[in-house]
């Protein structure tokens, strides 16, 4: 959730709220079927909503803005079918204020956290009390039913809460945003819900027994956060490389950077889901990872023979190859790949055609020449203006780039001149009619 907020959210995030008061109110007159109130495991599950939230597992978003899955959805679940709704409401609220003020979090997000945790284990628990019956055991015969209608039922509120929110930052349709949430986070849901459901039915045991569950939580977490860890180190060698890459090229300094840059604005853009974005912006950065093995004075050389240009060409491939391996970045792989194919079907190295092209390498293709012609390079005597770039890309719609995107990538451009922020040109770009860019080009950083 972004630091500066419309009125459109905060007027959703007030109206989260309110319905959670009205859920609360609505599951007040409930009492347990089973184990009662019980002030000591209260707050003994508070702390473990707390101790849960402050470590994330996985991310996920769409339209540029994320959101954290944490171990805690389990026991929010739990919660949902060990207490009545208020209480249930009231502790997982607790938990959510808690963790969030350790974490610093904006206020705007301590209100929302609070209200969605509130309100999904308000409308669970509600439900569960009214299908659940004392006469059977927890997961027999009519009670099972129950645990299964509610993990649904949580799963959805959850959903549609979030998407909903997702939908207000991104400006796009709920709908869309909703697909995208179900689509992200589904499993998540479907590895942590059961886990809820023991969690629940040994705490009706006896609460003591909860705690044999704090083992498979530690090693759920430890698991997931080293495969990120992991993906996080062979992204950083991988990224390295392409230093030295740079390194080898003075002309070509922070391309990647510069591109990445774009790229990341253009996804943004499109509303495309956080994990697609994340995959097209890794495959950016490594797009010409393959000229790494290429001779120094080739990547500087103003003219290549027939020999040469092949050795440059084949550098997607090289690129591609380089990341086979690296079951991590599949989805970059074919991304990186297919960077230098043309809409037309005239590209390399596989003559792939329109949107047979991957959606990634279609993106990269464009910010990638865009940086291309506004920097200095060895092989043109200047490098083209701004405006000289845009027509380049005007004129190529349906041919080397996808038309869409190419009106896409023009208005992001528009805004950058507009607002006068040059950050991802080169230095020195010049916008048009020799009127060179005012303030120092970089990176964002």
């Amino acid at each position: 959730m972004g630091e500066k907020l419309t009125r459109g959210v905060r007027v959703y995030i007030a109206a989260v709220a309110v319905v959670a008061a009205l859920v609360g109110f609505a599951g007040s007159g409930f009492v347990s079927n089973a184990s009662g109130f019980n002030l000591v495991w209260f707050f003994v599950v508070v702390g473990c909503v707390v101790a849960a939230d402050i470590f994330p597992i996985v991310s996920f978003g769409f339209g540029g803005t994320a959101a954290e899955v944490t171990v805690s959805l389990a026991i929010t679940f739990a919660v949902a079918c060990i207490w009545p709704p208020l209480e249930g409401m009231a502790l997982v609220a607790l938990g959510s204020v808690i963790s969030d003020l350790v974490g610093r979090k904006a206020w705007e997000k301590v209100i929302f956290n609070a209200s969605h945790y509130a309100l999904t284990v308000g409308v669970t628990s509600i439900a569960y009390q009214r299908l659940s019956a004392n006469s059977a055991g927890f997961l027999e015969g009519q009670n099972l039913l129950a645990i299964i209608v509610c993990a649904l039922l949580y799963f959805a509120v959850d959903a549609i809460v979030f998407s909903g929110l997702f939908s207000n930052i991104s400006h796009e349709s709920w709908p869309r945003a909703l697909g995208s949430f179900v689509r992200q986070s589904w499993l998540d849901s479907a590895a942590l819900i059961p886990l809820g459901i023991v969690l629940a039915a040994l705490f009706r045991v006896n609460p003591l027994a909860m705690l044999l569950l704090v083992p498979t939580f530690l090693l759920l977490y430890s698991a997931l956060r080293r495969e990120e860890a992991l993906h996080t180190q062979t992204q950083t060698i991988l990224e390295k490389l392409v230093d030295v890459l740079e390194s080898k090229s003075p002309e070509t300094a922070q391309h990647s950077k510069r591109v990445r840059a774009w790229v990341e604005e253009i996804c943004r853009e499109l509303g495309l889901e956080y994990s697609d974005s994340v995959v097209v912006v890794q495959a950016a950065v490594l797009h010409d990872l393959g000229k790494v093995g290429l001779d120094d004075q080739l990547l500087r050389k103003p003219g290549l023979s027939p020999e040469e240009f092949q050795q440059i060409l084949g550098h997607s491939a090289v690129s591609a190859g380089l990341l086979d391996g690296l079951t991590l970045f599949q989805g970059g792989r074919d991304i990186v790949l297919h960077h230098h194919e043309r809409y037309d079907g005239n590209g390399y190295p596989d003559h792939l055609k329109g949107e047979g092209i991957p959606l990634g390498a279609r993106i990269i293709a464009i910010a990638d020449s865009f940086d291309a012609m506004v920097s200095m390079r060895p092989y043109r005597a200047k490098s083209l203006t701004v405006e000289e770039a845009l027509g380049v890309l005007d004129r190529e719609r349906g041919a080397q780039f996808d038309p869409e995107l190419v009106t896409v990538f023009s208005g992001l451009i528009r805004k950058h001149l507009v607002v006068g922020n040059m950050a991802n040109f080169p230095p020195g770009t010049e916008i048009g009619d020799g009127e060179a860019v005012s303030t120092a080009a970089g990176v964002h950083g």
